[in-house]
């Protein structure tokens, strides 16, 4: 099977919000210390105004209360880092207008982190998770066991599973999702096996280093859940040609009008022209017969 097409940046991926949600829904998170009510789905975490590609939320849930839960997975522990919660969730609240709750969760590697941001008329709260006294290297050898021995999971074994890259370990979080993965293979139930495996590449798509990512590609090779990455990596990719193909499309079709009524249009203009979306040309279009001069066009490309 070729990965040209398996992209496993949980950010891009339907399947992998499918995973979590699935893994996560119904369960609930007191054996870790996380004392919420059950989790009902995943939210896309599709916020305006995140323009850097770090600032992004990891996961958004949904809780039977019809609160919400903001969880973070973190391997480091800068003050930064709560600054980022908190733009996150004052951009939460202004789209939901809902409670929320964000939980971080740290790697084995963090013991302490800062919990609180007093600025004055705010004062932000985050609660925390400290996966480090938490034997990672015990719960494998447990987990391992128990497939090999075909025992039925538990949903504490699944999100041990789940959570395993980020346990004390004396190995490294990366080397650790890899082992995790592997042993998830060895899961006989196939929509189960996908699903944690699905969550896995969820949690540690953030801290994976690129060498990583190459080695989980070729771990799940051959896998249910790579077919699935790979087909949806098609068909997203069909999407964006067509939506790519529609838009110049229209770019060649306004140019060839402009190029008629004003005899030959600057290549300048001709080149912004091919950088406007569908909206802005469509609006040239209908107003094509109102453009007397070619700097009238300005105005569409000022506010792009």
């Amino acid at each position: 099977m070729k990965d040209n097409n398996l992209d496993i940046s949980y950010q891009n991926n339907d399947i992998i919000l499918k995973s979590m949600a699935q893994e996560f829904k119904d369960k609930s998170l007191k054996f870790y210390g996380i004392n919420v009510p059950k989790i009902v789905t995943v939210i896309p975490a599709n916020l305006p105004s995140i323009e850097v590609k770090e600032d992004r939320l990891d996961f958004i849930f949904l809780l039977e209360d019809d609160s919400l839960l903001h969880m973070e997975f973190q391997t480091t522990n800068k003050k930064a880092d709560i600054k980022r919660f908190l733009q996150y969730d004052t951009r939460l609240y202004s789209k939901y207008e809902r409670t929320i709750r964000t939980v971080v969760i740290y790697s084995g590697k963090i013991e302490e982190a800062i919990s609180r941001l007093d600025i004055g008329s705010i004062i932000y709260n985050v609660e925390q998770v400290f996966l480090v006294k938490y034997d990672g290297d015990k719960i494998y050898e447990e987990l391992n066991e128990k497939i090999d021995r075909k025992l039925q999971l538990t949903d504490i074994d699944k999100l041990n599973l789940i959570f395993l890259p980020l346990m004390g370990s004396k190995k490294g979080s990366d080397e650790m999702a890899i082992d995790a993965v592997e042993l998830a293979k060895k899961i006989e139930d196939e929509d189960e096996k996908t699903y944690i495996i699905g969550a896995l590449i969820g949690i540690s798509d953030k801290f994976l280093t690129e060498e990583y990512k190459n080695k989980l590609k070729g771990v799940i090779r051959m896998t249910k859940i790579a077919e699935m990455l790979i087909q949806e990596g098609k068909a997203e990719g069909k999407a964006e040609g067509k939506a790519e193909g529609k838009v110049e499309g229209k770019a060649e079709l306004i140019i060839k009008l402009l190029n008629k009524k004003f005899n030959k249009i600057p290549e300048l203009y001709v080149k912004r022209m091919y950088e406007l979306n569908i909206d802005k040309l469509e609006k040239i279009g209908e107003n094509i017969f109102d453009i007397k001069k070619i700097e009238d066009l300005d105005k569409y490309f000022n506010d792009n």
